[in-house]
């Protein structure tokens, strides 16, 4: 087990991305606290793990909200005695005209809040703890439209995944002195509900079809692919890695497209 003895939050954990991170980290033996805005498919999901034989739990938040997340973090430590990893990795994104000048202002707000402020809260708030253990890793979630631009993105997503993106290699440099690893994974086109994608919808044929030609790779991207990427930073198999991006993206940065 790749993660046995170690305490996890994982943010944004009721869907995709983050809750195949708590899947597999559980049964990697991590004992893990998901937090979300959702409490009634928090729990749902959080009784799927222990069924499974996990160590969970789960805790309402929104992690825009600074008392929130203290509240998560002061949960972990709480229930489990102690911190090793953060996987900042709640996100949202708006179907709604998004160019700079169109954008409306508290959509910007909203996505700003959660996407970026809600990681430096995360990191605010863990890195003390994990000071306390000797070290621990975090992970932030930012994507591959944090240096490149689409048509169909709020401006305010692409800014908050920049920011996230300079924001880890901030943190991995100021907190080595601590033994605190911090790294960034970055999606591409992953089936989530950003994109309008549910966790029951996955297997369906037409959407897999559908999503296998948005990159280079002839599938579609999973959230366990992020998971597993995840997975590495959290574990001691990348003990010498801080300050990394690790792209999840089915070669979708790497490939030349004409502007549709």
């Amino acid at each position: 087990m790749r993660l046995k003895g170690k305490v996890a939050v994982i943010t944004g954990a009721t869907a995709g991305m983050g809750r195949a991170s708590a899947v597999l980290f559980a049964r990697e033996g991590a004992k893990v606290v998901m937090c979300g805005r959702r409490k009634e498919l928090g729990e749902e999901i959080a009784k799927g793990i222990r069924e499974e034989g996990g160590e969970v739990i789960f805790v309402q938040a929104d992690v825009s909200k600074s008392e929130d997340v203290k509240r998560v973090i002061k949960a972990a430590v709480d229930t489990y005695g102690k911190l090793d990893v953060l996987f900042n990795n709640a996100g949202i994104n708006h179907h709604e005209k998004g160019d700079p000048d169109q954008e409306p202002e508290e959509v910007w707000d909203n996505i700003i809040d959660v996407n970026l402020k809600g990681v430096f809260l995360g990191i605010k708030y863990a890195v003390p703890e994990m000071r306390k253990v000797g070290g621990g890793s975090i992970i932030n979630n930012s994507s591959v439209n944090d240096t490149q631009a689409d048509e169909v993105s709020m401006s305010s997503y692409h800014a908050s995944k920049g920011g996230v993106t300079a924001l880890t290699k901030k943190a991995a440099v100021v907190y080595a002195v601590d033994n605190i690893r911090v790294n960034a994974v970055n999606p591409g086109p992953i089936a989530t509900e950003l994109v309008d994608i549910t966790w029951d919808q996955l297997n369906d044929p037409e959407i897999i079809e559908m999503r296998k030609t948005k990159q280079p790779l002839r599938r579609m991207g999973h959230p366990m692919d992020v998971a597993y990427a995840a997975l590495y930073f959290a574990s001691d198999e990348s003990a010498f890695v801080t300050g990394a991006t690790l792209l999840i993206d089915g070669g979708q940065s790497a490939a030349y497209r004409d502007v549709q």
